[in-house]
């Protein structure tokens, strides 16, 4: 804690409570035919982005880089759902390194890894594959395990119904996973505890049009001292 204040955490909430998304806040894009994140027509406020189903295509929401796990630890939580289809294609909801326009970390419908950020944690799901959301993460280049979350059940998105996902990072950089409240799992030095991290949501294409709904991100750090 530093020695000059009781506020040891850094706290970013955003509702998306106004009638435009806050470009002070992230970054945005969607490649050609798809829609960025931005405020979509639902109550208590819900952002959503778009792909027209071109294979390859992203759509990203991409935070500022300025994280770190070693002062005093890093929570990551988002409520999403997924929209209109759960076929070929792939999401990622969890923390990267960069504002690289990328999916971080994808999955083959066999979950073998691809890691595209050298420092990267959080949950992956690719459409057509094995069932559950899958635990992923990236440190310093090094891949980390793939392994499904389903404790206490199914975690196999199904549209239009909310879930939230949440990872404690500890100021090793072991990552705690959770679904809907229930922990899932723990990778140990998932990443790197010393790196800048950002929060980073991506829908990638596989050859159907579908969104990605998002209700709220929350993020605790530790302030540095």
């Amino acid at each position: 804690m530093p020695a000059d204040t009781s506020k040891d955490r850094v706290h970013f909430w955003d509702d998306f409570l106004a009638d435009t998304i806050n470009l002070d806040f992230y970054i945005v894009n969607a490649d050609t035919g798809g829609t960025a994140f931005a405020i979509n027509d639902q109550h208590n406020g819900v952002i959503r982005g778009t792909g027209d189903g071109t294979d390859g295509d992203i759509t990203n929401l991409i935070g500022p880089v300025i994280y770190r796990a070693d002062a005093g630890g890093l929570t990551l939580e988002v409520r999403a759902t997924l929209i209109t289809s759960l076929a070929d294609g792939e999401w990622y909801i969890g923390l990267s390194d960069a504002t690289t326009d990328e999916n971080p970390i994808t999955l083959s419908t066999a979950d073998a890894v691809t890691t595209n950020a050298s420092n990267a944690v959080g949950f992956a799901f690719t459409g057509g594959g094995t069932a559950d959301w899958k635990m992923v993460s990236v440190n310093g280049d090094a891949d980390g395990s793939v392994v499904r979350a389903n404790v206490g059940g199914a975690t196999t998105p199904v549209l239009t119904t909310w879930q939230t996902f949440k990872i404690v990072l500890n100021t090793d950089g072991d990552a705690d996973y959770y679904i809907d409240g229930v922990f899932q799992g723990r990778e140990d030095a998932a990443v790197s505890a010393t790196t800048l991290l950002n929060v980073q949501v991506t829908m990638q294409d596989g050859g159907t049009a579908k969104s990605m709904d998002l209700d709220y991100i929350e993020v605790y750090a530790g302030r540095r001292a």
